[in-house]
Parts: structure tokens; C-alpha cells; sequence
């Protein structure tokens, strides 16, 4: 009956579970401490050791625990009910005072919006930032860590099947939807607020939520307790005064800030998720058009650039080809020049070769024929045939013809040459004589002054005319 009390008890004044907050939070919230109970009675039988008393369990170790009376029960259970009701009533204390502070800041933005100038709301926006801020401690995370706790929370309380929350900052979420021209689905969770729980778990998490969320749109979701989701929340835009909130945001090209299309909240979509999925559409439908239009003109634009870049290309390639071809001729004339240089040059050095030729061969004819003349004027006279003294020389030239003379006594071998200057058939500068019966060669300048009678070519003798060249 104790026990049955105590129970009794309990539930009727114990709150209602609120979510678990993350580490840090200045609220009380979370499950209660297990209630206290009061220490077994452990007693051992008088006697050997290993048998049990009266009223204990049977067990091996020679020891049995025995519960308390049951006429302390109820007394145990009532005390730590009443110990446990204080630490209530503070976390109670501390969860409203955090739900009434969040919810005022969000309806006095939306006042002071319609009454302040934009200058006084942006500072007080600002203000209220840095005083949430110091009041988690004074050093934030940053955008992108706050996404990933959000997203690590929502997990470990609804599973993984939720709409595929970006893990980034939001002005990072929305850069990424005007990338691909889709809208941007953002939840504004507050934990403590009585409908989250269930928006969440009936809304948030409805499979054909889900899929539609995931094919159309870019999702955000973020904590207003912390400072990235809080300064949203804030926007004049959103109209953010109650939760749970979900907005859809048309992020344009052409314009920096964020266009607020649809948004719902409280109890309005608290725990239907067909309510959710008709408001989505019907945005979709009205507001989808201007996002393809958008996707048009900047994938017109995107074309128009490409068609640009390809004809500059073109323009480019042509031009190089062009260049190329160009730089091609003008080898070609450059090879043909230097071939037609080179085969000048060739010609001229032959022109000018053949003409020193005809000039040495002219030189040569006309100093032989001088040489002749003078030869013809020097020419002893021939003695009678067989004269005293006088030598018979008979010479064979090197065209094969044989000629023969007479020479008087005393003639020196210099007759003979200017004999051989003489006649028409030598052509030639340089020649010596050679007699075969003994092989003797006779020169113009060593044998010319010596007498034929002392070279032995008396009375007659026989010799060759060689050319020296």
C-alpha cells in the first residue's frame, strides 16, 4: 500500500518531461534523479558461517539481504518524493523564465520593427546577439559547428529519417540554394517550446514530408539557442513570433537577401503533416516560376557566354592557323631565297672560276705563243745532213707525232728546247726530255746550257717530250 502511494504521488506532481538540453545550458531541464532508497539490511544467521537466517534469500555465499520492513516503504518513498520537489519547482522556474524571455525578445522584434527606425533594430538586433553570445559563455561555435550539434541533436531524438538538414551556416545554406535555384526550407527549433517535441516526431519526420522536402528544396534547420538560428530568427522577414517555425525562402540572383515565400507556425502545423506538405506546394506553385525564370535567363546568360568563349575560341584558333600559315610562307620564302643565295653564289663562284680559267688559259695560250715567237726568232740554222760535229735529234711529242731536226756543233741543249718552243703542236708551259737508252731526263734550267756532245746526243739521239703538268 506504501509503495502504491508513493507511486500515486509521484505521478500527480511530477512535470512534464522536458527535451534534453545540450551541455552547458543554464536550465535545469532534463530527467529527474532516481529517487532515493533506503539501504538494504544485510544480516547473517547466528552460527556456522554459510547459513542463512530466517526470511533471507537462499544463496551460495553464505550471506542473505533482506529488504526493509514493509512498514517503512511508504514513509522511504514519501521522503525522497519531498527531498525531490525543491530541484522540481527550480527547473520548472528556470524553463519558463527561458520560454517567456525567448518568445518576448521575438514578439518585441516584431513591434519594433513597425515602430523603430531600421538603424535602432539593427543595432539592438545586434545588441541582443552579444548578450546571448556572452551568456553561453562568451565563445560561440561558429555557424557551421552549430549546424552540426543541431543536426547531431535532432538524430539522437527523431532518428535518421528527417529532411537532409546542411551542416553549414545558413548564409552558407542559402548561397548554395541560389546555386541550384531551389528554395530554401528553414526550421527554427526551440527545445523548450510544449509543440516542438511533437512537430518534430508527427511533422518533421512524416516519410512523405521527407521525400518532398529532399526533391525540392535545399533544408536548413537550426536551434534559437544558439546565436546562427537566433540572428534568423530576428530578421523583420521571417515575422518569427511563434514555434515550432518553418519558413521557405526564394534566394534570387539578382538580389543578396532572402525572399520570404511561405511560413507557418504553432499550432498551425504542430501536428499535421499534410498541413505542412499544402502550404509547401501551394509556394512552390506560386513562387516556383520565378525561380525557373531565373534558372532560364542565367542558364541563357551561361549559354550566351559559352557561344562568346567558343567564337573567341574559334576566333583565336583561326587567327593562330592564320599566323601559322604565315609563319609557314614565310620559311618557305626564306628557304627559297636562301637556295636561290646559295644557288647565285654557286653560279657566281663558277662564272668567276671559269672566267679565271679562260683568263690562265688565255694567259697560258698567249705566253706560249709568245714564248713560240720568240723560240722561232732564237733557232740556230740547221746544218747540212751529216755535217762535222752536228747532231741528228729526232723527238716524238706526247700527241705521238715524231718530228726531227738538225743541230749544228757546239749546240747546246737549249736548241732543242727552243726547237720543241717552236713548233704549233706544244701547248703546253712546262715540259722536260726524256731519253730512254740510258733513261735520262733532261731539264731546261739545269741541262739547257750544256752542248749536245757533252750530254752525248751526238750524232744523233732520240727523245721524248713530257709535259710537266
Amino acid at each position: 500500500m506504501g509503495d502504491a502511494y508513493a507511486h500515486h504521488t509521484q505521478q500527480q506532481f511530477h512535470a512534464p518531461p522536458a527535451a534534453q538540453p545540450r551541455p552547458g545550458s543554464a536550465a535545469f531541464a532534463g530527467p529527474l534523479p532516481p529517487r532515493p532508497r533506503a539501504p538494504a539490511l544485510r544480516t547473517q544467521a547466528p552460527g556456522a558461517a554459510g547459513t542463512a537466517g530466517p526470511g533471507a534469500a537462499a544463496g551460495g555465499g553464505g550471506a542473505a539481504v533482506a529488504g526493509p520492513p514493509a512498514a517503512l516503504a511508504a514513509p522511504l518513498g514519501l521522503l525522497g518524493f519531498m527531498l525531490r520537489v525543491p530541484f522540481m519547482a527550480l527547473g520548472l522556474g528556470f524553463r519558463i523564465m527561458r520560454f517567456t524571455v525567448v518568445n518576448g525578445l521575438h514578439a518585441a522584434a516584431v513591434v519594433g520593427d513597425r515602430v523603430l527606425p531600421a538603424p535602432v533594430m539593427r543595432a539592438a538586433r545586434g545588441a541582443v546577439s552579444a548578450i546571448a553570445t556572452a551568456a553561453a559563455g562568451g565563445a560561440d561555435l561558429d555557424p557551421s559547428e552549430q549546424a552540426a550539434a543541431f543536426v547531431a541533436d535532432f538524430k539522437s531524438a527523431y532518428g535518421d529519417r528527417h529532411p537532409r538538414w546542411q551542416e553549414s551556416g545558413w548564409r552558407v545554406a542559402s548561397q548554395q540554394a541560389r546555386r541550384e535555384f531551389r528554395f530554401l526550407f528553414v526550421y527554427l527549433h526551440s527545445p523548450e517550446h510544449e509543440d516542438t517535441d511533437k512537430f518534430c516526431r508527427q511533422v518533421l519526420t512524416n516519410p512523405d514530408a521527407v521525400d518532398y522536402i529532399n526533391t525540392h528544396f535545399v533544408s536548413w534547420g537550426g536551434d534559437v539557442s544558439y546565436s546562427d538560428a537566433f540572428i534568423l530568427s530576428q530578421q523583420a522577414q521571417m515575422g518569427c513570433t511563434r514555434f515550432p517555425f518553418i519558413a521557405l525562402l526564394s534566394l534570387s540572383p539578382h538580389d543578396s537577401r532572402p525572399a520570404l515565400v511561405a511560413s507557418a507556425s504553432g499550432q498551425d502545423i504542430a501536428a499535421d503533416p499534410a498541413a505542412l506538405l499544402v502550404l509547401l506546394r501551394a509556394a512552390v506553385m506560386e513562387h516556383g516560376v520565378m525561380l525557373a525564370a531565373a534558372r532560364a535567363e542565367v542558364e541563357e546568360r551561361e549559354h550566351a557566354r559559352r557561344l562568346v568563349v567558343e567564337q573567341d575560341a574559334e576566333y583565336e584558333a583561326s587567327l593562330a592557323a592564320d599566323r601559322a600559315r604565315e609563319a609557314e610562307r614565310a620559311e618557305e620564302r626564306k628557304r627559297q631565297e636562301e637556295e636561290e643565295r646559295k644557288r647565285a653564289d654557286e653560279e657566281r663562284a663558277a662564272r668567276e672560276a671559269a672566267e679565271a680559267e679562260e683568263r690562265r688559259v688565255a694567259e697560258a695560250a698567249a705566253a706560249i705563243e709568245r714564248r713560240r715567237d720568240a723560240a722561232r726568232a732564237a733557232l740556230l740554222p740547221e746544218p747540212p745532213a751529216g755535217a762535222e760535229g752536228s747532231a741528228a735529234i729526232r723527238l716524238r711529242l706526247p700527241d705521238g707525232t715524231n718530228t726531227s731536226r738538225g743541230f749544228p756543233a757546239g749546240a747546246t741543249l737549249q736548241a732543242v728546247f727552243d726547237y720543241v718552243d717552236s713548233l704549233d703542236a706544244t701547248s703546253y708551259s712546262r715540259y722536260h726530255l726524256v731519253a730512254n737508252y740510258p733513261r735520262r731526263v733532261f731539264v731546261r734550267a739545269a741541262h739547257g746550257p750544256v752542248s749536245l756532245a757533252e750530254l752525248g746526243l751526238v750524232p744523233q739521239a732520240a727523245l721524248f717530250v713530257q709535259p710537266d703538268e
